[in-house]
């Protein structure tokens, strides 16, 4: 009898696990209402449309560089490695390195 519960308790919080895993994430992006910028320079200071603007762009490029990453032939602890360093430190040497080896194909009809 207590084999029976645990195993119907342990594939339901399995199936839920799996429905929450299926609805997108939507982030809001925020930033910060006043900088010191603005408090000493408020003209040279980007308002802060301006970069919520700029954040989602950046969050963007993230976003592609992640899905570049992904779809490399490499080592799943490399990818790993790099994805860490796309979040925490995308200038870093490792990541660039990375970039810098990819080969594009040249498609067809197109002139350079």
């Amino acid at each position: 009898m207590g084999l029976a519960l645990s195993l119907v308790l342990v594939g339901t919080t399995c199936l839920s696990a799996q429905d929450r895993n299926e609805q997108p994430v939507k982030q809001e992006v925020s930033v910060q209402r006043h900088t010191m910028l603005e408090r000493f320079a408020p003209d040279m200071a980007p308002s802060a449309q301006e970069r919520v603007e700029k954040k989602k762009e950046h969050l963007a490029v993230i976003a592609l560089k992640q899905s570049v990453l992904d779809t490399m032939d490499m080592p799943e602890r490399k990818r790993q490695k790099l994805l860490e360093d796309l979040r925490k430190n995308p200038f870093s040497n490792r990541l660039q390195q990375a970039f810098a080896d990819v080969k594009f194909e040249e498609e067809d009809g197109i002139d350079h």
